[in-house]
């Protein structure tokens, strides 16, 4: 059966003698300001007399911000909040809360998977939305699992932003809904929020290897590929939130390094929709090294430092609920350079494991850059290294997801790299793909442009080995 909630703005007319935001700031704030009192909803019937929505009205305009609840979204975010109760269901639910309100001011939500509970014997009526003593008696708001607002990098960052999450729950888990505004505190009308909530059960379900982070992950060895089945994913309560990277489910991998080198995290398939990688105890409360989406066809990737003996997590996330197996591959990384999350993948944050491009890759104009630098000259011999190096100056403008070739006799490919940026003075060394003999030799640099096509740079980078 399927089950909307929609929280409804009741349309009100602002009188000339109503109370300013600041003069009721007194008031006592709604029933459901904390998380131990989340909100009922009351039934909905549909214009054909089926009631097969619920509603309710979540006012924020005497809210309080909540002691002890971690703030997803940074400091600002959730200044003032209410709760409400998604109830367990004895099958597993696909789960979507959509947010908007009057006014074009951020909204935030978070989503905090329970644990497991099982209403006793005999079989109640369906479970209430406000909490049960023994479900009360482990309620979990210290880990958000997902959550969505201003900086998450989605659409709550539009002009006209909206905030939604979407997650899957394995059977018997209630979900508590956290909804907050930040800022100056608005009239009521202004601060009212609408939510919508979709709750889609999932008749076939079968647990996936990996769905918890805990001590029964499976593990990852270097330099082996190994299959990650992704189908039935799901979000649970010791999965954190990583706003610029959500999904609707994951799969955990664990990984204990033998030594202090970088390692390269790489996961292919299209059911792969994210990779993130946590480093130390469980993930639970740590941020993420990085992050990484789904942007295009290819691997995703990540160059992560590691400490011998310091576990790695690993998070593939999926959006399918029937999603097909991915590959998971660690590598050594010594040598490698990972740019933007991979062939695959957009980092959404600059710099990290991830290689995310900067802001100022958001402007740049590669068809006004100038890439200049000594002339190749020299015998061959002196090239014939591991890492070949060319100096080079890049005028005019930066080249973001840089690639750089070095051409030789009969048009071969005799060095080839790959750098986040080119920008001013730089010496770039390129790992050497075949050994190097007399002839002319060209240097090849190729960039985006701010439409996100691959476009060649002018270079006057040349030479000749004798």
């Amino acid at each position: 059966m399927t089950v909307r909630l929609a929280v409804l703005a009741v349309a009100g007319v602002t009188c000339a003698g109503a109370m300013s935001g600041s003069a009721t700031a007194h008031a006592a704030p709604p029933g459901n300001d904390a998380p131990a009192a989340p909100a009922a909803f009351a039934p909905y019937t549909a214009a054909n007399g089926v009631p097969t929505e619920q509603q309710a009205i979540a006012e924020l305009a005497e809210a309080r911000a909540d002691r002890g609840v971690p703030r997803c979204l940074g400091p600002a975010s959730f200044a003032r909040t209410v709760w409400y109760r998604i109830p367990e269901a004895p099958v597993a639910q696909e789960i979507t809360v959509d947010a908007s309100g009057r006014t074009l001011e951020p909204i935030d939500l978070a989503a905090f998977v329970q644990p497991r509970f099982v209403p006793p014997p005999p079989p109640p009526p369906p479970p209430p939305a406000s909490l049960p003593p023994a479900a009360a008696a482990q309620l979990q708001a210290a880990v958000p699992n997902t959550c969505a607002g201003l900086g998450d990098g989605g659409a709550s960052d539009a002009e006209e932003p909206g905030s939604a999450v979407t997650l899957r729950v394995p059977p018997n888990h209630p979900v508590l809904v956290q909804v907050g505004r930040r800022g100056t505190r608005g009239t009521a009308d202004d601060e009212r929020v609408v939510l919508s909530l979709f709750a889609r059960p999932l008749a076939v379900f079968a647990p996936v290897p990996g769905d918890v982070a805990g001590s029964r992950t499976p593990t990852v060895r270097a330099r082996r590929s190994i299959g990650v089945p992704l189908a039935n994913a799901t979000i649970t309560g010791e999965d954190p939130a990583v706003p610029p990277c959500p999904s609707v489910g994951s799969v955990w991998r664990q990984l204990v390094p033998g030594t202090n080198a970088p390692r390269r995290v790489s996961v292919a398939g299209a059911g792969a929709t994210t990779l993130a990688v946590f480093s130390g105890g469980r993930p639970a409360k740590r941020p993420p090294l990085d992050c990484v989406n789904r942007s295009g066809p290819g691997r995703l990737e990540m160059l992560v430092p590691v400490r011998r003996g310091r576990r790695l997590w690993v998070r593939v996330g999926s959006d399918s609920q029937t999603a097909p197996r991915a590959t998971l591959r660690v590598d050594p990384g010594e040598d490698t350079v990972v740019v933007d999350g991979g062939p695959g993948g957009d980092d959404p944050t600059a710099g990290g494991p991830g290689g995310g491009l900067p802001p100022a890759c958001d402007t740049a104009r590669i068809e006004r850059a100038r890439i200049t630098g000594a002339d190749l000259a020299g015998p061959p011999n002196a090239y014939n290294v591991k890492r070949v190096p060319v100096r080079i100056v890049v005028r005019g403008a930066r080249v973001c997801d840089a690639e750089l070739r070095l051409y030789g006799p009969r048009g071969l490919v005799y060095a080839e790299g790959r750098a986040v940026q080119l920008v001013g003075r730089r010496r770039v060394e390129l790992p050497r793909r075949r050994r190097f003999v007399r002839g002319r030799y060209r240097l090849e640099v190729t960039g985006l442009s701010r439409l996100g096509d691959r476009v060649q740079a002018r270079t006057t980078v040349r030479g000749r080995l004798r």
